[in-house]
């Protein structure tokens, strides 16, 4: 039986996708994988043909489960198979809770629960990288803007705080680089307007600093910590990736289609000419209940 890879690529009408070849699979076989030019992965068998010849796409939860050892460690540049299904977990796998989700971990490997089985997902915001990583698998990031005014979100959760403590910094922080050098481009119309959607829709954003670097692999960011280590942070609102993840969803907020990846909500934007997809901001609580493919 034939099955279609496709890449999904930002235009300027929307995430497209397009088939790129066929190849035969079957469920005992591995999947060919191939990183995109946005630095997400890519697999055989995401895409069906119905009986009137029309391709859709079908997602990683729904596809055929796989051993808990194929996926790849989550910093290394290897097939990740985020949102695949496993036939069960690891012998000497290790429970971690983290912002009220159970994950399982095993040899640089989350697992968390779905529907009475387990999904390969991405490290907790926070996670280290405790091995050295080659600086060419991740991407460097672009921003559409940086914000350098606090602002409040009307949505509230168990952990607002540490989100809201951190936004307080890093805006004060964006304010004090725009007034010592006019010429930066914060872009705060932009980000204004942003804040109002996002706050409209429920979202919560996460802040920037300007004067950062931040990095991108298959829907992780990164950014180095203090210690010098990569680690793993909360998509931080205005960045710009070219495509996404092998397991984002389609979502409807107020008639209007956004994309998800986990908890992050993504808009398509132009930027500087260029389409890109832009993080908006994350959904929490009640609100990410209604959404959340992992429930």
């Amino acid at each position: 039986m034939a099955s279609a890879r496709s890449s999904s690529n930002v235009s300027r009408t929307g995430l497209g996708v397009q088939p790129v070849q066929a190849s035969a699979t079957s469920a005992d076989e591995p999947r060919d994988a191939y990183r995109d030019e946005g630095y997400n992965y890519r697999y055989n068998g995401d895409m069906r043909v119905d009986g009137r010849h029309d391709m859709y796409r079908i997602p990683p939860r729904q596809r055929e489960p796989m051993p808990w050892d194929r996926p790849g460690y989550f910093f290394g540049d290897v097939p990740h198979y985020y949102g695949y299904r496993i036939v069960s977990l690891p012998p000497r796998y290790r429970r971690i809770s983290h912002w009220g989700i159970d994950y399982y971990f095993y040899n640089g490997i989350y697992y968390r629960p779905y529907g009475g089985a387990y999904v390969v997902c991405r490290p907790p915001f926070g996670t280290p990288l405790e091995a050295a990583i080659d600086r060419a698998i991740l991407r460097s990031i672009r921003f559409a803007y940086y914000c350098d005014t606090y602002r409040t979100y009307e949505r509230a959760f168990d952990y607002y705080n540490v989100i809201a403590r951190q936004n307080l910094i890093i805006a004060q922080q964006n304010a004090r680089i725009i007034a010592q050098n006019a010429n930066y481009a914060i872009n705060g119309t932009r980000a204004l307007s942003a804040y109002e959607l996002a706050n409209k829709l429920g979202l919560v954003q996460s802040y920037a600093y300007a004067n950062s670097e931040y990095f991108y692999q298959d829907g992780v960011f990164y950014t180095i910590s203090a210690s010098g280590l990569y680690t793993t942070i909360v998509p931080p609102a205005g960045a710009l990736v070219t495509s996404l993840p092998d397991d984002y969803e389609i979502i409807v907020l107020n008639g209007i289609e956004y994309y998800m990846v986990d908890n992050t909500v993504y808009r398509t934007t132009l930027f500087e000419g260029q389409p890109y997809l832009e993080v908006l901001g994350q959904m929490y609580g009640s609100l990410y209940s209604q959404y959340n493919v992992y429930r």
